[in-house]
């Protein structure tokens, strides 16, 4: 049997590493069936307004003859996995059995064979990005729960390297494999009209917090000559930590900045198949989503050309220097020349959740 960690699919919202987890849970559940369990206790998640429908203690069996549609919304896919009943954990099983720990793993032994999916250990190299809090628990990550793991997966060649430096693993014992698009795997999730590219969009999604570098990003596009006077920055994703949004520029003349939020599945397939280009500046990535979902959605995206994003180098990739707004400007100059829509069918092939969850299948074996 496989067990596979579903705690991160308790929050309200899913974004990064819930999406991700979903997105797993979903592939290796068409594959075979698993049984899912929980980290957090019930009292936790219901303190905290989190979804309650898996918690520890408790474990629901999912597999091809059970898994629910995916019509298009991951947080609907979620709640109708946490629907299907539940039952008591059985220990039994578990301990003839693999684990699959999805995020944090136990500091103790639960299962005959464990493996760990590593997204990132940016908290560690970007520590300023973080709170206290978050760099102590990657601090204890790697100094303590990663030599607990019989096997690791990571998400891109870079976070595999980083394991390997940072985590002390031996070579041997982690594996890498690029994930699939986090939304629209079969069909876009928009169905309405066929959106249209808004050449004033700029777009970015991601969680508003310092990693995204979005002080510099913001201060670069109200001021750069080289942008449309009418340009607008489109923000889809909730607000982090460690940034007051209200400090952060807002317009300059025509120019302007857009807050959106938390975004639908199907708005936020409009909006990456309308907007101009995805910027991405990120300081650090283990893997990055929105510059995979943008280019698979034949947006263009400038992005930085560090840790995994470089792993996406290709056609309608423009990369920048994320401290250096000059290279935006370059990178810009460079994007508004290329062939929109993109085409990456070398990303068709090599990101996909059915070649993700083959490869996790093995190393769970």
């Amino acid at each position: 049997m496989l067990y596979v960690d579903a705690t991160s699919l308790s929050r309200p919202k899913l974004t990064g590493v819930g999406r991700c987890v979903a997105r797993v849970i979903e592939a290796l559940a068409r594959r075979q069936e698993l049984r899912l369990f929980s980290m957090a206790r019930y009292e936790d998640l219901r303190d905290q307004s989190m979804r309650t429908g898996l918690h520890q203690g408790r474990e629901i069996a999912v597999g091809p003859l059970n898994l629910p549609a995916d019509t298009g919304d991951i947080q609907a896919w979620r709640d109708a996995v946490f629907s299907l009943p539940s039952t008591p954990f059985d220990h039994a099983s578990a301990d003839q059995s693999t684990g699959i720990y999805t995020f944090r793993r136990s500091a103790s032994r639960r299962f005959a064979h464990e493996v760990s999916l590593y997204y990132d250990l940016t908290a560690c190299l970007v520590p300023g990005t973080h709170e206290l809090k978050t760099r102590r628990e990657f601090t204890e990550l790697a100094e303590q729960m990663i030599p607990l793991d019989d096997r690791l997966m990571a998400i891109s060649k870079a976070t595999r390297d980083d394991l390997i430096w940072l985590g002390g693993v031996p070579a041997e014992k982690v594996d890498w494999c690029h994930l699939g698009p986090s939304q629209c795997i079969g069909a876009h999730a928009w169905n309405g009209a066929k959106p249209v590219r808004d050449p004033h969009v700029f777009l970015v999604v991601s969680t508003l917090e310092p990693r995204k570098n979005p002080q510099l990003l913001m201060e670069w596009f109200l001021t750069s000559p080289h942008l449309p006077d009418e340009a607008r920055l489109v923000w889809a994703g909730p607000a982090g930590w460690l940034v007051d949004q209200g400090g952060l520029p807002r317009a300059r003349g025509l120019r302007r900045v857009d807050f959106v939020g938390m975004v639908s599945d199907a708005e936020l397939c409009r909006l990456y198949s309308s907007a101009r280009c995805l910027i991405y500046p990120s300081l650090y990535e283990g893997f990055g989503f929105p510059v995979l979902d943008a280019l698979l959605h034949g947006t263009p995206v400038i992005c930085s050309g560090n840790s995994s994003m470089l792993e996406f180098a290709g056609e309608g990739v423009h990369v920048v220097d994320p401290c250096d707004p000059d290279s935006f400007d370059l990178a810009w100059q460079s994007c508004r020349e290329c062939t929109v829509p993109v085409e990456r069918p070398d990303l068709r092939l090599s990101c996909t959740w059915d070649r993700f969850a083959a490869r996790m299948s093995l190393l769970a074996a």
